[in-house]
């Protein structure tokens, strides 16, 4: 969060001006509000914890874990923003690099805004059935002997999430992945033949402007791969877990391997975590501008 939020206020004082900026500020964003979502979750397990360990005489007006159900579904919504966010950018950096004179004036930055408002909609209206599955009524806990606001989840919760996040999460990571191992190499061979062409033209009298120009856009293209790649070695344990659950369905929560369940998520997540940290060293690392105004 502390990354995501420094890599916010830099992009903005830089100034949204191109589509690629806009892109990365999104991104950071919408990591940002996961991550905070994620803080709300561990923030009621410490709740839930604080009520155990005092035989619950220190009990909470709401049942702890109805608020860690609510930031995990919230967090679980979200995750798909920068999922759709990495890819558009791969992509939208690749077709750059393939076509320069066809797509450079595409992605402006209006459509990159248009595009990412798409995908936040997108992202919260396929939600929806599982959130209508879901409420916190007021019930009896035999844990302190009252009611209070709880949990309550229906009875078809389980089909619902499979459809929604098998169509909304499953399957765009599997694609997700596959685009965006096709795109970095597409702009990693770019990359290497634009290196030879500088090469070649530092000895060609090429103009300083142009150099500098050439050489500005190699660096948004090592960063737009950079984050790529970082985006597949996140995203992989994802999908790994996903598919040891479809093939032994005692590894989720309330089955026989739940323990295993939970150590698995908890490492995927952990993994993910340090994956968003490192796109700040990348920005510092490949843009000028940023390095000097995050140093500010």
């Amino acid at each position: 969060m502390v990354a995501n939020a420094i890599t916010i206020k830099t992009f903005v004082a830089m100034g949204a001006d191109d589509g690629v900026t806009v892109s990365f500020l999104c991104l950071s964003s919408a990591e940002f509000v996961c991550f905070l979502a994620l803080l709300g979750q561990e923030l009621s397990m410490t709740l839930w914890v604080i009520e155990m360990i005092s035989g619950y005489r220190i009990v909470f007006f709401i049942q702890p874990m109805a608020f860690n159900n609510f930031f995990g579904n919230i967090r679980n919504c979200l995750f798909t923003i920068p999922v759709l966010m990495t890819v558009y950018l791969s992509v939208a950096k690749c077709m750059c690099v393939v076509k320069p004179l066809h797509f450079k004036n595409m992605f402006s930055v209006r459509q990159t805004l248009w595009i990412m408002a798409g995908f936040c909609v997108f992202a919260i209206v396929s939600y929806v059935p599982i959130f209508a599955s879901i409420g916190f009524p007021e019930l009896y806990d035999g844990n302190i002997n009252k009611t209070r606001p709880m949990l309550w989840i229906s009875p078809e919760l389980d089909i619902i999430k499979n459809v929604v996040l098998t169509t909304r999460d499953s399957v765009p990571c599997f694609a997700s992945e596959v685009i965006i191992i096709i795109c970095i190499y597409v702009m990693s061979d770019s990359l290497m033949l634009a290196t030879k062409f500088r090469a070649s033209s530092t000895s060609g009298g090429m103009s300083a402007s142009i150099r500098d120009s050439h050489r500005n856009e190699l660096q948004v293209i090592k960063q737009v791969v950079l984050i790529s790649v970082v985006y597949i070695v996140g995203i992989t344990p994802k999908i790994v877990v996903f598919l040891a659950m479809s093939v032994v369905p005692d590894l989720n929560i309330g089955q026989r391997h739940q323990n295993l369940a939970v150590i698995l998520a908890n490492t995927r997540e952990l993994i993910e975590m340090i994956m968003s940290a490192v796109n700040i060293f990348i920005y510092y690392e490949y843009n000028s501008k940023f390095r000097s105004l995050c140093k500010y």
